[in-house]
């Protein structure tokens, strides 16, 4: 008979960020895309895959029951579009450097990158936002990265990697594991 011993150390939270369900938060568009050479990305059209990830992300948060509360990307998109001497494209906020490396939370982020949600926060009355920074076709893995940051400090307050494998449903799993870190089961 084997004994399980407890683990020391502090305790995991299960949904990390279940106090932003509550909050009104700003999911703006996917950003970037990098394929493989080999695998399912090599003949993957990212203008479709980004509507799809968006569209999984909005439905498997609202059906979790963060209803209106937050903007969508959709959301965010067509606000920019009603203001457009005021708003940037909210697809292009300048996340680059995050490709390389998952930024930490309480780390700043570029000037660039908080003139561009400005926009996005005065439009939506929010102060954080939710960027899906870059899916990655990783040979049969699907990656997809996210960033949680507060536009009025301008830090990051969280961010992971999400990971599963390819297929027809990957784009709704990686939507439904980015909603397992905020909605309380």
């Amino acid at each position: 008979m084997m004994l399980l011993q407890a683990q020391e150390g502090p305790a995991v939270a299960r949904t990390p960020l279940a106090s932003f369900a509550a909050m009104r938060v700003a999911v703006v568009p996917a950003q970037l895309w990098h394929a493989d050479t080999i695998g399912w990305s090599r003949d993957a059209e990212w203008r479709v895959l980004r509507t799809q990830l968006d569209s999984a992300i909005a439905q498997t948060l609202r059906d979790g029951g963060l209803g209106t509360n937050w903007a969508y990307a959709g959301d965010v998109a067509r606000a920019a579009r009603r203001n457009p001497l005021y708003a940037k494209d909210p697809g292009t906020i300048g996340v680059g450097r995050w490709r390389i490396e998952l930024p930490k939370p309480g780390d700043d982020f570029s000037a660039l990158v908080a003139d561009n949600l400005r926009s996005v926060s005065a439009l939506g009355d929010t102060r954080h936002a939710l960027i899906p920074v870059e899916l990655r076709g990783i040979g049969e893995l699907a990656q997809l990265r996210v960033v949680l940051v507060d536009t009025r400090t301008r830090t990051v307050v969280w961010a992971t990697d999400l990971r599963t494998l390819a297929g027809p449903t990957m784009l709704s799993t990686l939507a439904q594991q980015l909603a397992a870190l905020i909605i309380e089961p």
